[in-house]
């Protein structure tokens, strides 16, 4: 069984062209303070490098940073799903029991937007979905699953970033 995801094909089983892992082993979530004040995901890795995710929504931030037990924008007057989701039990317990992993394995060149795949257990089946990297992250923190990031795009990032620095 396979599907096309924007012009590549994924096989549903073994994942072909899958690098080394590189383990995530904290992850911390802000808004810079600088203007423009951008949501991040900092992903802190068992090889002491960092990958990092900007421009990650808003309320993924304030969420990640309450299941972490952070303060974090408090007087907020709402909600968002995301904060709700920790109140049932039930639900977290029912992820907990499917939910494997999270990889960060995917950058689209054109849009420059990373994709993680979420991989849940369905008896003896791995059933991978392609999800918003911030979500998943949440719901890895959420279960305290783990996280992985391929290791190509973490060297690829470090690479970017350090030609950024360089002008």
């Amino acid at each position: 069984m396979s599907y096309t995801y924007k012009g590549r094909l994924q096989v549903l089983g073994r994942r072909e062209g899958l690098g080394r892992l590189v383990r995530v082993v904290n992850v911390e979530s802000f808004i810079t303070p600088a203007p423009p004040h951008v949501p991040v995901i900092s992903c802190n890795l068992e090889d002491g490098r960092q990958f990092v995710l900007y421009y990650v929504p808003l309320e993924i931030t304030i969420a990640i940073n309450k299941l972490l037990g952070y303060g974090y924008m408090e007087d907020m007057h709402r909600e968002s799903v995301f904060e709700l989701l920790p109140t049932f039990d039930n639900i977290v317990r029912e992820l907990d029991n499917t939910i494997e992993r999270v990889i960060i394995d995917e950058l689209d060149r054109e849009t420059y937007l990373y994709t993680a795949t979420l991989e849940l257990k369905a008896g003896s089946v791995i059933i991978r979905r392609r999800m918003i990297p911030s979500h998943a992250i949440y719901l890895a923190l959420l279960t305290n699953k783990p996280i992985y990031v391929d290791e190509a795009l973490v060297e690829q990032q470090v690479m970017e970033n350090s030609e950024s620095e360089e002008l």
